[in-house]
């Protein structure tokens, strides 16, 4: 009998960033019934009907408009995510107060207390997914957003579960002590798609020849912990059936909790999350020097009023301090957009309720996190600390072609700032049609305006066809004349074309001019023409 499992009850949205963008368009009077989010140029989430057309996750934007030309393309919003998932987590909160938020869209929970109350495992599937389809049917306005209940021993096959209940619109529950036998046959993709494994590490099981889950619960642990380290010994867990963190069942004690109280009500946001993360930054090191790290987080806050709100986070490798803040901030967020809010917080509490053995980390030779990076990341928090929240901000990718779309920036102080820079550096590719690298040392919040001349003193223009009218001899910025010592241009930039509030039509160009004075002065400039007039967006140098 396996006695590591818990049975778990998954409530999951499959493609949840696309059904959000389209319930917020639906919210504005825009009805679109294929919609696909993009993140990095590919396609993340999309929803049914882009599916049917042949719109698949990981496709590169083009090739998803060539399969379904009138899809609607949305940008990626976590935050948008999170507050539209809000209200079908308060609904299942109903049922069973502690839940388990680990992603928008997925909604985990330990089934021991809700199944007993409710008569059995198949009633509590029947009845999560009543609630469930209550909130998304008004979340939808109506309209039907599929969704699927899974119950079974262990997170990753309630996962699946879930997902293969959401394809037959019916609830899917997985027998005691039958979670290894419905693994043995699936491909190990699943250990990248719903548990978290790094698709690098499953394309070598691949090429081991290792196919199944059943062909890696069949090998001895030590083989697995001695080629892939502790991965390995949880992919092995993982094929058997049982969970890395078991989801708890009961409320953590008070005695292990991080408990701080405000001198009075605090409304703003910010000051709660900094707040939070000083307290975290105490539990992490306290833990830290015990040999542990918090995987599952029970995050409490009290108002007031005694309004209370309690979410349970996961992240399978450990969360940081920055990821305990950030955590409370979407929280927080989430609470005060849902309304149920009528004072300031008076009190939050940080209780780890999921420990693992830390077991260090390796700095590799060469690229991902160094030493350097560890450094960087204190003196941020540093500065932070004696100098406010606004007063440090760090660069988030966002990707376009504009060099000044590539780039925003955010408060460092509510950002989990290790996590976030591995995922920037993994979604940076480069997008068609943007500047090759090196990019621009400047690029100007407005761009400055600047004449662009031939020789004999005429303004140069760009033909239909994208042609020059004259090579460029003389440039005039800001009252002052330079020579163009060399040039490459102009390539068009077409964006959005389909909308016509939002279309865009220029040329881009790359000017190198010099203007002879006490010191000769020389410059690398990215200049665009745009609605019959030249700009200079960027400059190098």
């Amino acid at each position: 009998m396996n006695v590591e499992s818990t049975r778990v009850a998954v409530v999951a949205c499959p493609d949840w960033q696309a059904v959000a963008a389209q319930c917020e368009l639906r919210a504005r009077g825009q009805v679109f019934e294929a919609v696909a989010v993009l993140h990095a140029q590919r396609v993340i989430a999309r929803t049914a009907a882009a599916a049917a057309h042949g719109v698949q996750v990981g496709m590169r934007k083009r090739e998803a408009q060539g399969a379904c030309p009138h899809m609607h393309i949305a940008t990626h919003s976590p935050e948008r995510d999170r507050l539209m998932f809000e209200p079908v987590v308060r609904a299942i909160a109903e049922l069973a107060p502690l839940v388990e938020v680990s992603m928008p869209g997925i909604v985990v929970l330990a089934t021991r207390g809700p199944s007993r109350y409710v008569g059995g495992d198949d009633a509590l599937a029947q009845r999560l997914t009543h609630i469930a389809e209550v909130a998304l049917r008004e979340l939808g306005q109506g309209q039907q957003i599929p969704f699927g209940v899974g119950i079974a021993d262990g997170r990753l096959t309630a996962m699946i579960a879930a997902r293969s209940a959401a394809s037959v619109g019916q609830p899917r529950v997985v027998a005691r002590n039958e979670s290894a036998q419905c693994l043995a046959v699936l491909p190990v993709s699943v250990l990248a798609d719903f548990a978290e494994v790094d698709r690098n590490v499953v394309s070598l099981l691949q090429r081991l020849g290792l196919a199944h889950l059943g062909n890696i619960a069949e090998i001895q642990p030590s083989i697995l912990i001695g080629r892939f380290g502790p991965v390995g010994n949880e992919m092995h867990r993982l094929a058997r059936g049982l969970d890395r963190h078991p989801p708890i069942v009961v409320a953590p004690p008070p005695e292990r909790a991080s408990t701080h109280r405000f001198d009075g009500p605090v409304e703003d946001i910010n000051i709660v999350v900094l707040t939070a993360r000083e307290v975290a930054e105490q539990l992490v090191a306290h833990l830290a020097a015990h040999g542990a790290s918090c995987v599952r987080v029970h995050i409490s806050l009290h108002t007031d009023h005694g309004e209370q709100s309690d979410r349970v986070w996961y992240q399978p490798e450990g969360l940081t301090a920055a990821a305990m803040a950030e955590r409370v901030r979407w929280q927080m967020e989430a609470w005060v957009a849902s309304r149920a809010v009528t004072s300031g917080v008076v009190l939050f509490r940080l209780s780890p309720i999921g420990l693992r053995a830390r077991e260090g980390r390796q700095l590799g030779l060469w690229g991902g996190s160094t030493q350097a990076d560890e450094w960087a990341e204190r003196a941020i928090e540093r500065l932070t600390a004696m100098l406010g929240a606004q007063s440090v901000l760090v660069p988030e990718w966002r990707g376009g072609r504009d060099p000044a779309e590539i780039f925003a920036l955010t408060s460092a102080s509510v950002v989990d700032i290790e996590r976030r820079a591995l995922s920037c550096v993994e979604s940076e590719t480069q997008w068609q049609g943007a500047l090759p690298t090196p990019s621009p040392s400047v690029v100007y919040d407005d761009p400055l305006p600047i004449m662009v001349c031939s020789e004999d003193g005429a303004e140069v223009t760009v033909s239909g066809r994208h042609e020059l009218s004259a090579e460029p001899s003389v440039v005039i910025l800001q009252q002052h004349q330079y020579s163009v010592i060399s040039w490459a241009g102009p390539w068009p930039v077409e964006e959005r074309w389909w909308d016509p509030a939002r279309q865009r039509r220029m040329v881009r160009m790359q000017i190198v001019v010099s203007r002879n004075d006490a010191a000769t002065t020389t410059r690398a400039l990215v200049v665009v023409r745009e609605h019959g007039k030249w700009w200079v967006v960027a400059r190098y140098g």
